[in-house]
């Protein structure tokens, strides 16, 4: 919600929910929306039908030392 430690404890309880009630009605999409069951059945047979098909993609890995992390290599592999 973005308050601080200090801004939260200095909040009564009622404050405190009230805030969070509005973040969450504030951040929450309006649009309900859901897939009808011809839409489900269609995209779960795409998605058994191999989905987008195969294709490569990659991934930067890390190591750790005491900096933090850093960069190792990148890993490739395909999918589908």
């Amino acid at each position: 919600m973005g308050f601080t430690p200090q801004q939260v404890n200095a909040m009564s309880l009622w404050q405190y929910f009230a805030a969070l009630n509005g973040y969450v009605a504030a951040n929450t999409p309006k649009d309900t929306k859901k897939l009808g069951d011809q839409e489900a059945d269609e995209l779960f047979s795409w998605i058994e039908e191999g989905g987008l098909g195969r294709r490569s993609l990659s991934t930067q890995t890390y190591t750790w030392d005491e900096r933090g992390p850093l960069p190792a290599g990148i890993v490739y592999f395909e999918v589908g």
